[in-house]
């Protein structure tokens, strides 16, 4: 059975994740080592902030911290190209 309402939502929902992750680049690809680093600092001050939250079953929305993880791991790429571009 195939219901045509359902599809049209989860590519909204896909299409607007991946504007997401596409802003994010383009927004630390201006960034220099300096800019990037203290990104990556943020992030992973505020994954260990959500690792406690989960420990303590006190994180209501459980997807932060896939993002956060996937987000320092973008900062961290991106450090690692500049560093072997120069």
């Amino acid at each position: 059975m195939i219901v045509r309402g359902r599809g049209s939502q989860v590519d909204r929902e896909l299409g607007s994740k991946c504007m997401k992750r596409k802003e994010f680049l383009k927004e630390i690809e201006g960034f220099d080592k300096g800019a990037l680093n203290e990104k990556a600092n943020k992030l992973a001050e505020e994954l260990m902030k959500l690792r406690f939250k989960q420990a303590a079953k006190q994180l209501e929305k459980g997807h932060l911290l896939r993002e956060t993880r996937r987000s320092l791991a973008r900062v961290k790429t991106k450090l690692t190209q500049k560093a072997n571009k120069a």
